[in-house]
């Protein structure tokens, strides 16, 4: 399968109820090994202000952004997804020209207002063994969907999910749980 890199995927009806209902996920990796990602439109409940403040990093940034849940799999772990064009020392390309950094300094910058123009922080991420994406996908949970600087960096958490669902000319509340036939 072709790797998904740099794409969304948006949970279809029939996952409402589990970890990852009405979820948009950015896919930062996707090989024979497995996929990771980050839910790009669920707020955690910290905002970056507060997440920066328990951290001791005194924040010299004016706005409070919200911190994504970035999923179920190491929730303590930050994660700061950002345009590519913004390079140090353990960023790693995230596909669609960014990339992603899991370093406290990353956040240091940020804190300090020296870091990428453009960025996400979330805590955790969503990942999947070798072959559970692609199996997923075949069983319907997921509609992939192309990406934007705009939807991952300007548009607000919850605007997201309706946002990428106009795009795919989707209406969730048209759609039943269950795939298959009758």
């Amino acid at each position: 399968m072709k790797s998904l890199a740099g794409q969304l995927l948006v949970s279809m009806p029939r996952l409402h109820d589990g970890l990852f209902g009405d979820s948009v996920i950015y896919l930062w990796g996707h090989d024979e090994r497995g996929a990771q990602g980050l839910v790009v439109n669920k707020a955690h409940e910290l905002t970056l202000l507060q997440l920066l403040d328990q951290l001791a990093l005194p924040a010299k940034i004016g706005a409070d952004a919200p911190v994504a849940d970035g999923g179920p799999v190491e929730r303590r772990r930050g994660f700061v997804l950002h345009s590519g064009d913004f390079g140090m020392d353990g960023s790693e390309n995230a596909g669609a020209g960014l990339a992603i950094s899991y370093s406290r300094e990353m956040l240091e910058l940020i804190a300090a207002g020296e870091g990428p123009p453009r960025y996400l922080v979330a805590l955790g991420y969503a990942g999947w063994g070798p072959g559970q994406l692609e199996d997923e996908l075949l069983d319907s949970a997921w509609l992939t969907a192309p990406s934007s600087p705009e939807l991952l960096f300007e548009l607000p958490l919850k605007e997201r999910l309706p946002h990428v669902a106009g795009q795919l000319g989707i209406d969730f509340r048209l759609l039943g749980m269950d795939a298959g036939y009758a």
